[in-house]
């Protein structure tokens, strides 16, 4: 049976950079077919469950997307990663806003999408999965729906410093023949490789399996304490099965120096390690941080609750305009760390380490303001119930993921908020994620 062919123009990009265009009743998914641009396309496969395909292009038809450019990255196309970088960036933005439009639209008015002021080299943490080709250790990436490495050094997306570090990582990985780990026959020893960075100050982190002989760990450390930017090598053990990079509660082993960096958030220093959560673009995050507090309306005399703070970036920006700050997050070390820069820094901060969904009220007080910031899939329905029982005049629901986030706004519209502000803020060039800030107002 000869494979379908079809005549698609694309309308939008999905999360994968694929151009999407429809076929009668079916939705066509098509590789590199920018929103405007028609094909002639050949089907790779059809989905047995919807009316969806993924197809390929056999014959450009008409002209190309005057928002086509060419993208920055070498690995583009083949490691997965920022997949919208053949977009022109004003177009980015364009479709990030359309997205929030289209799951919040009808709640209130959506503004502009507030743009990264770097859109190459912002990455402040690059994260690589360990490979082989050709007899070689390779750092890099996943292909798109494989578990094939492709090699990204070289990638433009991050810190300059992060690549140049992860290519003696690679280097030093391969003298010290330490073993790329296998995920089909689970052999070999090294499996991921961290790099953050902070004030040119660079932490690697080297994730293997525990049967990873201690010297040879030293090795690749001895190699890395050689380059003038390494600040710190440590060594996370992982045997789980399920793809997480730095399991939960594990443990660094310091190789080399410090197994943290220090990192500024509101211009609080923090000690951050390899594994936990941070923004990855700084210049953005610092800037949406300040926005954040001013929709909050933070000042002295105004108690605020945030929940999810993680390491604390929005908390400790709330009590730097003056409020009263209680902070939640449910990750032990993120919560000391917190705690130990807000001592510090003499700001009314107080951590507490709890689940969002049950802390306890009577420990938040009575807040004028909360703000959440929860993971992609938003509220859970106990943070929600905590949320509407602690009923602020003001919420400010910080969101990574625009379909959940108006799930929770209209369900929070049922006790009585009102949406009277909505900014997306892009902090991932290149990509198609979109944070999103709301500010709510309790009606009486």
């Amino acid at each position: 049976m000869s494979a379908q062919r079809l005549d698609v123009t694309a309308t939008r990009l999905d999360d994968a950079g694929l151009g999407v265009g429809v076929d009668g009743e079916r939705t066509i998914h098509v590789v590199d077919l920018l929103p405007g641009e028609r094909a002639e396309v050949i089907v790779d496969h059809a989905s047995p469950h919807r009316a969806e395909a993924w197809a390929r292009i056999v014959k450009r038809l008409g002209l190309a997307s005057t928002d086509r450019v060419d993208p920055v990255c070498p690995a583009f196309g083949r490691c997965g990663g920022c997949t919208w970088q053949h977009l022109a960036y004003p177009a980015q933005l364009d479709a990030k806003r359309a997205r929030v439009v289209a799951a919040l639209g009808d709640l209130g008015e959506v503004g502009p999408c507030v743009p990264s002021p770097a859109t190459t080299g912002y990455r402040n943490k690059g994260k690589y999965v360990a490979g082989t080709a050709s007899g070689h250790v390779v750092l890099g990436a996943y292909a798109p729906r494989t578990h094939r490495v492709i090699d990204t050094l070289g990638c433009r997306v991050v810190a300059p410093i992060i690549d140049e570090v992860a290519s003696w990582a690679r280097g030093a990985a391969e003298s010290a023949e330490l073993v790329p780990y296998d995920e089909q026959t689970r052999t070999g020893e090294l499996r991921y490789a961290i790099v953050r960075e902070s004030a040119g100050d660079v932490l690697v982190a080297l994730v293997v399996v525990g049967s990873t002989p201690r010297p040879k760990l030293e090795r690749v450390a001895a190699a890395l304490a050689k380059h003038p930017a390494v600040r710190g090598v440590v060594a996370i053990i992982n045997d789980r099965r399920d793809g997480a990079i730095v399991p939960a509660g594990s443990r660094p082993q310091v190789l080399l120096g410090h197994g943290h960096l220090v990192e500024h958030l509101a211009g609080v220093p923090v000690e951050v390690g390899a594994g936990e959560f941070l923004q990855v673009n700084r210049a953005q995050a610092e800037a949406m941080y300040a926005r954040i507090a001013a929709l909050a309306g933070a000042a002295p005399g105004i108690h605020a609750v945030e929940l999810f703070a993680g390491l604390g970036g929005i908390g400790l920006s709330l009590a730097r305009a003056g409020a009263t700050v209680i902070a939640v997050e449910i990750e032990q070390e993120a919560v000391a760390q917190l705690r130990r820069a807000a001592e510090a820094a003499h700001l009314p901060l107080t951590a507490i380490a709890a689940d969002a969904a049950e802390v306890s009220r009577a420990a938040l007080g009575a807040p004028d303001v909360v703000v959440v910031d929860p993971p992609r899939k938003g509220l859970s329905d106990g943070a929600r119930a905590l949320l509407v029982a602690l009923a602020p005049a003001t919420i400010v629901y910080v969101s990574c993921g625009p379909e959940s986030l108006g799930r929770d706004l209209r369900a929070l519209a049922d006790a009585h908020y009102t949406v009277d502000a909505i900014e997306p803020w892009d902090l991932m060039p290149g990509t198609s994620q979109i944070e999103t800030l709301v500010r709510l107002r309790k009606s009486a």
